[in-house]
C-alpha cells in the first residue's frame, strides 16, 4: 500500500469522526480563551492557580531533559518531544482514557484552560506569540484527533447501534480499525509540531514562558 492511499484511508477515517473533531477543536479554544478571560476578570481563585502553575511548570520532570542532557542536540529534542507527546499527550490520556467516553473530554477542558491562564497577560514577543501558537495549532488539532478516536471507542461499548451492530466487541473493533488509521494523521501532526517548537526554541536561545504541551 504506498504512502499516499494510506493518507487517502487516513482522511477517510477522519471524516467518520468529523463531528467529534469539530467538537473538541471547539472544546480547545473556547477554554483557552475562557481562561484567558478569567485572569483578564481577575478571578482570585484562578489568579492563584495560574501562580501556582507557573511556579510548578519550571520543575516538571518531563521539561528536564529538554534543558539539561538534550539541551544542544536539536534532533533528539525534537524526537523527544514528539515521543512524548504521542505517548502521554496524545495516546495515554486522550485516546485509552476514552474507554470511559467522557475522559478526553475532561482532558480536553483542562489542558486548554491551563493554557489560557497560563499565557493570559504575558508580555511575549512577535516571535514567542509564533512560537505558541503554530505549537498549540499542531498540538492540539492532532489531540482534537486523538481524543476523537478514545471518544469513539468509548461510545462503541455504550451505543454499538451507531457502528450498525448489536454486539460492543463488534462495534469496538470498528472503532479501533478507524482509531488506527486515523492515528497516522496524529503521528504526522504531532512530529510536526515538534519540529516547529524544537527547532524554534532552539534557535531562538533560551528563553521563559510556558510550552502548549
Amino acid at each position: 500500500m504506498g504512502l499516499n492511499e494510506t493518507l487517502a484511508k487516513s482522511l477517510v477515517a477522519a471524516g467518520r469522526v468529523r463531528n467529534l473533531i469539530i467538537f473538541y477543536a471547539a472544546v480547545h479554544v473556547i477554554f483557552l480563551f475562557f481562561g484567558q478571560w478569567m485572569v483578564a476578570q481577575g478571578y482570585p481563585g484562578v489568579i492563584e492557580l495560574r501562580e501556582e502553575q507557573l511556579r510548578e511548570i519550571q520543575e516538571l520532570p518531563y521539561l528536564k531533559p529538554l534543558t539539561g542532557a538534550l539541551a544542544e542536540n536539536l534532533p533528539l529534542k525534537i524526537l523527544y518531544t514528539f515521543s512524548f507527546n504521542l505517548l502521554f499527550g496524545a495516546f495515554l490520556s486522550t485516546t485509552l482514557t476514552g474507554l470511559v467516553f467522557f475522559f478526553p473530554y475532561m482532558v480536553a477542558v483542562w489542558r486548554s484552560f491551563i493554557i489560557g491562564i497560563l499565557i493570559a497577560g504575558m508580555d511575549a514577543t512577535p516571535a514567542m506569540l509564533l512560537v505558541f501558537y503554530g505549537t498549540f495549532v499542531l498540538e492540539f488539532g492532532a489531540y482534537c484527533l486523538s481524543s476523537s478516536v478514545g471518544t469513539d471507542l468509548g461510545l462503541s461499548l455504550i451505543w454499538p447501534g451507531r457502528k450498525g451492530t448489536e454486539s460492543r466487541k463488534e462495534a469496538l473493533l470498528i472503532a479501533g480499525r478507524n482509531g488506527v488509521r486515523l492515528y497516522l494523521l496524529v503521528i504526522i501532526i504531532l512530529f510536526m509540531a515538534a519540529v516547529w517548537e524544537m527547532a524554534l526554541l532552539h534557535y531562538m536561545g533560551p528563553v521563559s514562558g510556558p510550552a502548549a504541551s
